[in-house]
């Protein structure tokens, strides 16, 4: 019985040195493999800040922001995907992934109350937001216009009077919807796609109306647009929270930025959208869920939020870090937050992919006058649908 309990004690006398000098039971950390967008923002200079604070390491895959949807997507098909992703919060509706279900209690108490609505897909959060916006608004050049249009109307006078020009990327359907939110009725009502709409006949019959007025050039895409703007060839462009950087380092305090023009008093209505951290292929059930927890929380924490305007020009999702942004008394940086006041979450859920496709049909078709408006937010909403049905039938099972 002595030899037993001098074993005992021999063993205890042991656990207590190896603690003493730092050696523990504890699991050791693991390291972190992290997807982004290649365009996006720069959040590896985080990652290093984390790791030194933490000791765990963060891998960064990095991909070109057009193929990092496919990208995903294959690896999801591989059972090759990284235990986090940062990726725009529409790619929460991608169902491939199979996103862990975020706990309310992984979510900052100081979130904006805009970004807690885009943070869920079909009802449910499936990712810890970090910065927000990607909405579009109207930046002019002050050297061309000294008063920005607040309407349609008189954007129209400036023109005819001073001969301005505004250009954006005509055909891309995230500009048009921010035409079609003008009349109200989201594009997902109740779960279901909503696109034959009277608020859909209205923008049709507008948008071709500014087409066929020949004052703007329709056939500029999305870089011939910014090149014109830079190069001072059209007083104002339409375009996203993402240009802000380059338009001001270009332009400096020439820079002009306001809300979108409205009509007939009805403020248009871009959508935005945050940057969220996800975790595919349920990594919240698996052994790495604790480091990805404190990954959040320091992703989430006032510090971060505080800094990020200044390190890498996007608007934090922390109330407080905004307040103080909002301080700084920086016109341009007010302004951009102002622009904020009108918008609207852009849906997540999985069905949006084919509202873009079935939106871009419709509108080509009436633009070239195949369609009238009414046939076309009918076709559109007929598209839509074949195109879902048809995916639902492809799955096992169905």
């Amino acid at each position: 019985m002595s030899g037993r309990l001098s074993l005992t004690l021999l063993l205890m006398l042991m656990t207590s040195l190896f603690s003493s000098l730092g050696y523990t039971s504890q699991k050791p950390q693991q390291s972190l493999t992290i997807a982004i967008g290649l365009e996006n923002y720069d959040f590896k200079p985080l990652f290093a800040e984390f790791t030194r604070k933490t000791g765990i390491q963060v891998k960064v895959v990095e991909f070109e922001n057009n193929t990092l949807k496919s990208e995903l997507l294959l690896r999801a098909s591989n059972n090759a995907l990284p235990d986090g992703i940062i990726v725009p919060a529409d790619y929460m509706g991608l169902t491939a992934l199979n996103l862990s279900e975020v706990p309310d209690d992984w979510l900052s108490t100081h979130l904006i109350e805009q970004v807690k609505s885009n943070i869920k897909a079909n009802g449910t959060t499936l990712g810890v937001p970090i910065v927000f916006g990607n909405h579009l608004m109207l930046y002019y050049n002050r050297t061309l216009v000294s008063q920005p249009a607040k309407s349609w109307q008189q954007l129209r006078a400036q023109q005819q009077a001073q001969g301005v020009e505004i250009s954006w990327n005509y055909y891309e359907m995230y500009w048009f919807r921010a035409f079609l939110g003008t009349f109200g009725t989201p594009l997902i009502l109740n779960g279901h796609v909503n696109l034959d709409t009277p608020a859909m006949i209205r923008a049709l019959r507008w948008y071709k109306s500014l087409k066929e007025e020949n004052w703007l050039d329709v056939e500029c895409n999305y870089e011939c647009t910014v090149n014109r703007f830079l190069a001072g060839e059209v007083a104002y462009t339409i375009n996203g929270s993402w240009m802000f950087q380059r338009f001001s380092e270009h332009f400096a305090d020439k820079l002009g930025v306001a809300q979108l023009p409205s009509l007939n008093d009805a403020p248009m209505r871009s959508y935005f959208s945050s940057h969220v951290m996800a975790f595919p292929n349920n990594a919240l059930s698996g052994p790495k869920s604790a480091e990805l927890k404190r990954l959040s929380e320091f992703l989430q924490s006032l510090p971060v939020q505080t800094n990020f305007w200044s390190s890498i020009n996007a608007l934090p999702v922390d109330k407080r870090a905004l307040d103080t942004l909002k301080i700084q008394s920086i016109a341009q940086v007010e302004a951009l937050i102002t622009t904020l006041e009108y918008t609207q979450p852009m849906p997540n859920e999985a069905q949006m992919a084919f509202v873009w496709e079935a939106m871009l049909k419709g509108l080509t078709r009436h633009l070239a006058g195949v369609l009238d408006e009414q046939q076309a937010a009918h076709f559109m909403q007929h598209i839509v649908e074949k195109s879902i049905n048809y995916e639902q039938e492809k799955k096992p099972g169905q």
